[in-house]
């Protein structure tokens, strides 16, 4: 099947690291749903540069901290005449607290962007994909979710933010595990790739040092190891680790702070 008959949904593809994502996916021939929360004029304005480029995109509005933002979203890509077979849980909620400051809001609402959402998303591609096998359609799909470095090289900062990309990391596990006859699911966990919102060049690229190789990942290896996760057919429940060794000598306190 020609690549765009196939659809893949990158949540929070509208700007920053999924509008790289989509961008890359679009170049390598696939269709792709891009999903924004609020950054409708930056969603449109990527999909209209990827179709000038000669790109099939469609553009998705949707809460992701809502179940029945999550469902519309669901029956929107279902709807296109496309096969839905990739799905990469882009999107991320990202909030400073630690263990005694933290507050049950901030837990849920990095729980339901981090974790909810990206648990949903994955049931939901699994049964589209366990259909057109019963339907005798040779099809398997797959997931990739964008952890985080730093749960494989703990300190206690960003508590609650910490603890739904751990969940997230489990769920690459149990859903590899859970859904191996239709889907695989993989990962990858950079460390320092863009500025954070307000940080200035210096400090980034201060950071972005602060490891065993004085290199922490790039937009190009993540996009290099995604297109080698859609390619390798026996890799599931795999995560691909990028953070130049932090994770070997992590820091007490997170290297933003």
């Amino acid at each position: 099947m020609d690549n765009k008959k196939k659809t893949i949904l990158v949540t929070a593809s509208a700007k920053r690291l999924g509008k790289f994502i989509a961008t890359d996916l679009v170049k390598r021939g696939w269709k792709v749903a891009i999903h924004y929360y609020k950054s409708k004029t930056s969603a449109e304005e990527t999909a209209d540069y990827l179709s000038k480029v000669g790109g099939s995109v469609s553009i998705h509005q949707a809460d992701l901290s809502r179940k029945n933002d999550i469902e519309k979203l669901v029956k929107e890509i279902k709807a296109q005449d496309s096969t839905w077979v990739g799905l990469i849980n882009n999107a991320g909620y990202f909030s400073y607290d630690n263990g005694t400051s933290f507050q049950a809001e901030n837990l849920q609402n990095h729980m339901s962007v981090n974790f909810t959402a990206p648990t949903l998303l994955t049931q939901a591609l699994a049964k589209y994909t366990m259909k057109l096998k019963k339907q005798k359609k040779d099809s398997q799909g797959f997931v990739v979710n964008i952890l985080d470095a730093k749960i494989f090289g703990l300190n206690p900062d960003y508590y609650t933010y910490t603890l739904s990309k751990q969940a997230m990391y489990g769920l690459t596990k149990m859903s590899a595990l859970s859904y191996a006859s239709c889907l695989r699911v993989n990962g990858i966990a950079p460390g320092i790739t863009l500025l954070a919102p307000g940080q200035n060049q210096k400090d980034f690229e201060k950071s972005h040092k602060k490891n065993l190789l004085k290199s922490s990942s790039t937009v190009d290896e993540i996009l290099y190891s995604i297109q080698h996760i859609i390619s390798s057919k026996s890799m599931t429940g795999h995560v691909t680790l990028l953070d130049g060794g932090a994770h070997l000598a992590p820091p007490r306190r997170d290297v933003g702070l």
